[in-house]
């Protein structure tokens, strides 16, 4: 049996869920296209399965991930979609992908990819560098708490196998 825990009191955010609700109803489209623009340069390992769908298909798909993740953010709720996707994850229901798959690059690259999308717009969300610093602070933290998570999940899918 794969175990894990979500430490719920690191995940309470002051700026990020402002910050999230914003890239919802303003950036969505861009924010997926902009991730997927960094998965490609950094060439994200899972890319090489999904290569079988086409990118109108994968943006459709990112958009929808995207959404549910900053709808998540922005409601102070990102420890239930972590619990929802991790499960996910653990009974390979994660849909286009099988869970043997994903490789432990993966998990660090999406992590910094995802860091690095959040950090594309935050001017286009505020010009002081103050607020900047601040919700990149709250991006580490809960980037760096679910990227914990998944490894040690995957090293445990990874012995069990």
């Amino acid at each position: 049996m794969i175990e894990y825990s979500i430490n719920k009191d690191l995940f309470h955010f002051k700026y990020l869920p402002e910050y999230a609700a914003f890239l919802l109803k303003n950036k969505l489209e861009e924010f997926t296209i902009v991730g997927i623009r960094f998965c490609r340069q950094f060439d994200l390992p899972m890319l090489k399965p999904l290569a079988k769908i086409s990118e109108k298909e994968l943006t459709n798909l990112s958009i929808e991930s995207n959404r549910q993740l900053l709808k998540a953010l922005s409601e102070n709720r990102i420890t239930e979609f972590i619990e929802k996707n991790t499960q996910s994850w653990i009974d390979n229901k994660i849909g286009i992908l099988d869970q043997n798959e994903v490789q432990a690059e993966d998990l660090s690259l999406a992590y910094f990819i995802r860091r690095k999308t959040f950090g594309n717009f935050l001017y286009a969300y505020s010009p002081n560098p103050t607020i900047h610093q601040l919700i990149t602070e709250e991006v580490d933290l809960y980037t760096t708490q679910e990227e914990v998570i998944n490894l040690k999940v995957y090293l445990q899918m990874h012995s069990i196998h």
